[in-house]
């Protein structure tokens, strides 16, 4: 079984917690489109989403611990306060997820589109130590065009790792740091690169999970604009956005 865990920031430091619903929402309706019934879905958050849609496979697990005070924090803090909130609530969520004995995890933004036909991969490869996704979609939202990033979209998007439960773990450098980054974890497992492109990354959708400031400031404090985008044409290849793909990852328009 693979389970699914989705760390949902607070309302409080929403900008529109309508538009963060819709994002949920549409994420989590994603998630259960997979092709194999075998999987779960644990949305942590410190208030439920305001969504319409139900289904018997999601469980809402509510923490207790305050969530980040992003507005006391300087501008270079605001990328650590949101990992150190993600870290826990995934964490949470994984303790969780042990009465669901499962074979693999894996860790969706909650602004995220999955491929349906990842469940069924896990079922097909219970033993598979995990797999990272070195290609993968991005889409800015009201698009109507995809980006792929053939490379290495772990690298960007946290939507990016599935690993068997038993190795979660490996993923963190502690438990305020949850790293989807690195496909060669700290044991020295290594995870194979995924056969299919299997996540979205949806960004520009005005509800970025915390680290949109921050790597904005990063680009044009560390880059040359140009130089940047030279290096994004030559590392994303865009491509129309199909009736297909939408059915695929359960994109559709907000």
């Amino acid at each position: 079984m693979l389970v699914f865990i989705i760390p949902l920031k607070s309302q409080q430091v929403s900008k529109s917690w309508s538009r963060l619903s819709q994002l949920v929402e549409r994420s989590v309706k994603s998630i259960c489109n997979q092709t194999s019934p075998d999987f779960r879905v644990i949305v942590v958050c410190h208030e439920k989403p305001d969504i319409q849609f139900h289904h018997p496979k999601i469980n809402y697990i509510s923490v207790d611990f305050p969530p980040p005070n992003l507005d006391s924090a300087s501008f270079g803090e605001v990328r650590g306060i949101g990992d150190i909130d993600k870290a826990k609530k995934v964490l949470t969520g994984l303790i969780y997820a042990e009465k669901f004995q499962p074979s693999h995890i894996m860790v969706v933004d909650a602004d995220d589109c999955v491929s349906k036909y990842l469940a069924e991969l896990v079922n097909q490869h219970p033993q598979c130590d995990g797999w990272y996704f070195r290609k993968g979609y991005v889409h800015e939202e009201g698009s109507k065009l995809v980006y792929l990033n053939t490379k290495n979209f772990n690298q960007s998007c946290g939507t990016s790792i599935i690993i068997k439960y038993r190795l979660y773990h490996l993923l963190f450098l502690n438990e305020n740091y949850y790293d989807h980054h690195n496909h060669l974890l700290k044991d020295g497992t290594v995870l194979e690169e995924l056969p299919f492109i299997g996540a979205i990354y949806i960004i520009k959708n005005g509800e970025n999970q915390f680290m949109t400031i921050a790597r904005t400031k990063q680009i044009k404090t560390r880059e040359n604009r140009l130089l940047f985008l030279i290096r994004k044409v030559m590392k994303y290849r865009p491509l129309l956005l199909t009736k297909a793909m939408r059915y695929n990852f359960g994109l559709y328009k907000l």
